[in-house]
């Protein structure tokens, strides 16, 4: 699938799934999603280059994710995506500038895809109307009034680049703030549940060590994913420099290089407090164990004497006058009882219970 983006004037057009065979030339962005062999040939005879396949997206080496050739520079970073529909993950995504046109190539859909070409379009205008979305040639209805030419400057190729790697950044922060979030969370249910008297259930914490990893989990793709940003950002400083964009587009490289530098410490906190919420809730559960095997210690103490007196009266002598006794009975069982308070007492004197 392929959607491509033209510029009239200051406006931005959206041109929703369009056939391999028809791609507008002029197109300044052309996002390709699980383009298909006939549209991946398209796009390489329209841009005199070779898209690169999804195994060679996946490789980790430096040099097979920043690069450049045949007039292009490949740069492939990886995103997280997923998180609304609960199964947050990450896949690669290429960015290729390619003379005055940027591609972008993916398998997946994340969700800051949506927001900039969103944002993209209705911002692009210069008269404050949303620009025009464009689907399948094959839609219904007479096609919509081009555009009145405006005297403002489109967005280049490099401005949505640009534009765009910001607006990823921007979505890495989202999520680190709702991973500070659950944390605080976690964190004051856990502490919640050690100020009360009665012992946490087993499902409660089961509850928390999910929780936990799933925070765990989200970050330490987030950091691989900024991992990744903080790689290409410097390769797209250097391309910036050879193909002289604005000034304004170089500071902006700049700026959201420090914020992924500023994020990266905040992801080493968020880890860092992740450990140490798992660890308490560890230490928890070992609490509550060994406060079960605590009673079920003070039970095994406190039935060793009785224990202990009815087996000495249950020895088959011939001569023990306390079986002729006609208190015999009562005395057995009243010395039962204080053999069993006396250790408790004790205990509790000791402030072991």
């Amino acid at each position: 699938m392929i959607d491509a983006y033209t510029v009239f004037g200051s406006q931005v057009r959206r041109h929703n799934s369009v056939r391999a065979d028809e791609i507008p030339p002029e197109a300044v962005w052309l996002d390709l999603r699980n383009p298909t062999p006939e549209e991946e040939k398209a796009i390489e005879e329209l841009c005199g280059l070779e898209v690169p396949t999804r195994e060679e997206m996946r490789e980790i080496e430096v040099s097979s994710r920043l690069y450049s050739e045949d007039g292009g520079d490949f740069m492939t970073a990886s995103i997280v995506y997923g998180l609304d529909e609960g199964r947050p993950d990450f896949g690669p995504v290429t960015f290729i500038l390619v003379g005055q046109r940027l591609l972008t190539l993916r398998y997946t859909n994340p969700r800051s895809f949506q927001i900039f070409s969103t944002k993209l379009c209705r911002e692009g205008n210069g008269d404050g109307q949303k620009s025009a979305h464009l689907s399948s040639p094959d839609h219904y209805g007479p096609p919509p009034a081009p555009p009145k030419p405006s005297r403002t400057k489109g967005p280049t190729a490099d401005s949505i680049a640009v534009g765009l790697l910001e607006t990823v950044v921007d979505r890495m922060a989202d999520m680190l703030e709702q991973i500070a979030t659950d944390l605080d969370r976690i964190g004051t249910d856990i502490f919640r549940s050690s100020d009360t008297n009665t012992p946490t259930a087993t499902a409660d914490f089961k509850q928390l060590l999910k929780r936990l990893g799933a925070a765990g989990d989200l970050s330490s793709r987030t950091r691989e994913s900024l991992a990744t940003m903080d790689r290409l950002l410097p390769f797209l400083s250097l391309v910036m420099d050879r193909r002289k964009p604005q000034k304004e587009l170089k500071l902006r490289v700049k700026a959201m290089a420090r914020d992924v530098a500023s994020l990266n410490d905040f992801v080493s906190f968020l880890s860092n407090k992740t450990t140490f919420l798992l660890d308490t809730t560890v230490g928890m559960i070992s609490i509550e164990q060994n406060a079960i095997i605590k009673i079920f210690s003070v039970a095994a103490v406190g039935f060793m004497p009785p224990t202990l007196v009815a087996s000495i009266y249950g020895m088959n002598f011939e001569h023990m006058p306390e079986l002729k006794w006609a208190l015999g009975y009562p005395m057995a069982l009243g010395v039962m009882v204080l053999s069993a308070l006396l250790p408790l007492m004790y205990f509790r004197y000791k402030k072991w219970l």
